[in-house]
């Protein structure tokens, strides 16, 4: 499991899979993380996070949770 600095207690990768607040919010697939619907404005800043310290290309989506 990996924590980041920023949001040490409420963002973790496990498993190819990015949690906030212990919610599956997207996956990683080769050199991008895909979000699995639109979610809250903190749970999004997570995810973009995720994706910058990570390296990878974010492929958000319109869909809301």
């Amino acid at each position: 499991m990996k924590t980041f600095g920023k949001y040490k207690t409420n963002l973790k990768v496990h498993d190819n899979a990015v949690y906030s607040y212990d919610t599956k919010v997207a996956v990683i697939e080769e050199d991008r993380i895909v979000q699995l619907a639109y979610y809250t404005v903190t749970t999004q800043k997570h995810i973009r996070y995720a994706a910058q310290e990570l390296g990878l290309r974010l492929v958000e989506t319109k869909v809301k949770a």
